[in-house]
């Protein structure tokens, strides 16, 4: 209780001492931990019993990940006689994984067996959009924002032992195809400013993968060793597969870095 009362206390007097007045232009590098949402979030099968019915299906690969681990940087110019509105330009590379076991046939007359799996869903996300601070003048500036992204997919799918996937056998990786959504990032958080030039942020953002360009690509298009998204409601060996929503939220800290600050402003 004591500590929480001096955090308090350092939080008041942050706020109340002479401030410093928001730059034009801040610069932000950070670093998150979240998790997968939604679809994206289906989660291995049990791998007992040893039966068909929990196999791991390989048209479901891309959403067996568990944990989210990204990096970001991004820009957000300040306009207007106050300052609270600001045009943001980032980007953030999102690592999703999981390591676990699951039952996979391991030949043609598809008897089946546990092994480890490794599944690794990649997103390189580009995005612009705006922010409205509500102090741009404080130490202490909360923030929310949203905006547009562009999300290029990438990633891979280890394997501990030879298993049978699309009908053939495989020893190796198998490579996620390169893919393409266009999301909704909303974005909200606070920026400490520690000095007329450094500062801090933390945060949180929910994005929206792929809410445009879901698509699942024709088996011709797929290559011999690549799994495609398939986030689109189509068929494929008999079986149809509903539209999947892909999502995900994150915490972030960071360091914050301000360009073309004004001196001091002392009372």
């Amino acid at each position: 209780m004591r500590k929480f009362n001096i955090l308090l206390l350092f939080i008041f007097i942050l706020a109340s001492v002479s401030a410093f007045a928001q730059p034009k232009l801040t610069f932000h590098l950070t670093g998150g931990f979240g998790s997968p949402l939604g679809d994206f979030k289906t989660a291995v099968p049990s791998t007992t019993p040893l039966a068909e019915s929990n196999r791991a299906d390989a048209d479901y690969f891309p959403y067996n990940t568990k944990t989210l681990i990204n990096f970001g940087a991004d820009g957000k110019l300040a306009f207007g006689k106050k300052g609270n509105a600001r045009v943001v330009l980032g980007l953030t590379y999102n690592m999703f994984s999981n390591n676990t076991d699951a039952i996979f046939r391991i030949n043609s007359n598809n008897d089946l067996a546990v092994t480890s799996f490794k599944p690794k869903v990649n997103i390189f996300s580009v995005y612009l959009g705006g922010e409205w601070a509500f102090m741009p003048k404080g130490k202490i500036n909360p923030f929310i924002g949203a905006g547009l992204a562009g999300n290029f997919f990438s990633g891979k799918f280890e394997f501990g032992r030879e298993v049978r996937v699309k009908g053939a056998q495989r020893t190796g990786p198998m490579d996620m195809k390169s893919e393409t959504r266009i999301g909704i990032i909303l974005d909200g958080g606070i920026d400490f400013m520690l000095s007329k030039n450094i500062g801090a942020v933390v945060g949180v953002k929910y994005h929206m993968i792929n809410p445009i360009g879901k698509g699942a690509d024709d088996p011709t298009e797929v290559g011999p060793n690549e799994i495609d998204l398939g986030d689109q409601e189509h068929t494929e060996d008999g079986k149809t597969f509903a539209a999947r929503s892909i999502s995900s939220i994150n915490g972030y800290a960071g360091l914050s870095f301000y360009f073309g600050a004004p001196k001091v402003t002392k009372k």
